[in-house]
């Protein structure tokens, strides 16, 4: 019914790989438990350190592939000084001790996606990215995951959709960790194209973290049930991550779950029960009194129902867009998401 190659309100390929519960993407924090974060590289002896020095001061331009700027905004690096201080910084934040470890770890990632293992410039905005909401999603207290508790909890999400942002903004990380998901929110930096990420901490605790990547809350929520369908629908040991520009390269594993999330995403927001009322919208879906009776009537926001009227080809993209609301993630990274706490 849906293309697979395509997600309800745009591109997005998801690229499931299998890892080890705990284990992040980089090699220095392989196997830690829920309650021993990562740590920083072991310091060097007396007896190495110059060698150590030395060796890193040779691999200095391994910091031109990062935007330093950036990094010193998000608190990583304390300069855009290109220093070797700078550079055993970010592999202390990466949890690994040389640019090589990084990239071989990063390169083996892309492998299991069956894409050239040549990383491009974006790749290294997105492991920050990811990195960022691995130990947010850590810090976060969460309940033991229950299915049951998740699925019962799905309605109450749906009904925040027609909440100002910043209700549902505070409300999904507090209620989905009542179940065991660690929902945290990374706004995205320049020159990614990542809009969310599913990945299995502990069996017991899932992290979901989404980003601003479309700015509007129609693709918002539709990447929250979607990133909700991976946990529910699929293995613990996979890490899904939604990136909205390559979409040559998906496997057909990806293929099948991205569909399987998809119609669960889409299902979740227009229930069966509203379906015949929703293909009666979109033959006449204009004035835009009609997209708004049927948001009140279905108890979803009228963006939502926008987005999917314009997906299916029944609404121009240029029309409606006023009923989509702007979200700011940014908003949260204050607060730290305390009523998951």
């Amino acid at each position: 019914m849906r293309n697979t190659g395509q997600r309800l309100y745009g591109r997005v390929h998801l690229r499931p790989v299998e890892v080890t519960y705990g284990k992040p993407l980089t090699r220095g924090c392989a196997h830690q438990s829920e309650q021993r974060p990562a740590r920083r590289p072991l310091p060097c002896s007396p007896s190495t350190e110059p060698q150590h020095h030395k060796a890193l001061s040779g691999r200095l331009d391994w910091l031109n592939r990062f935007s330093l700027p950036e990094l010193v905004k998000q608190g990583i690096l304390p300069s855009k000084e290109r220093t070797v201080d700078n550079l055993e910084r970010l592999l202390a934040f990466f949890g690994v001790g040389s640019p090589d470890t990084a990239e071989e770890l990063w390169r083996s990632y892309r492998t299991a996606f069956r894409r050239s293992t040549v990383l491009e410039p974006d790749d290294y905005a997105t492991a920050v990215w990811m990195r960022q909401a691995e130990v947010k999603a850590r810090d976060l207290d969460c309940a033991p995951f229950n299915r049951a508790a998740l699925t019962e909890l799905l309605p109450h999400l749906r009904a925040l959709t027609v909440e100002e942002p910043a209700v549902w903004l505070a409300e999904l990380p507090r209620l989905c960790a009542q179940a065991g998901v660690a929902v945290v929110f990374i706004p995205a930096p320049p020159h990614t194209h990542v809009a969310g990420v599913t990945r299995w901490l502990t069996p017991d605790k899932v992290g979901v973290a989404l980003s601003d990547r479309f700015k509007k809350d129609d693709h918002f929520w539709f990447t929250v049930f979607h990133e909700l369908g991976h946990v529910l629908l699929h293995g613990k040991r996979l890490t899904f991550i939604d990136d909205t520009r390559r979409g040559n390269d998906a496997t057909p594993e990806g293929d099948r779950s991205e569909a399987e999330a998809d119609t669960f995403a889409s299902d979740i927001l227009i229930p069966s029960e509203h379906a015949a009322a929703y293909r009666h919208l979109a033959q006449r879906p204009m004035p835009f009194t009609r997209i708004e009776s049927f948001a009140r009537q279905a108890g979803i926001a009228p963006g939502i129902v926008v987005g999917r009227l314009q997906h299916d080809g029944a609404l121009d993209w240029k029309h409606g867009y006023k009923l989509k609301r702007t979200i700011n993630i940014s908003l949260t990274e204050k607060a730290d998401s305390p009523q998951a706490k």
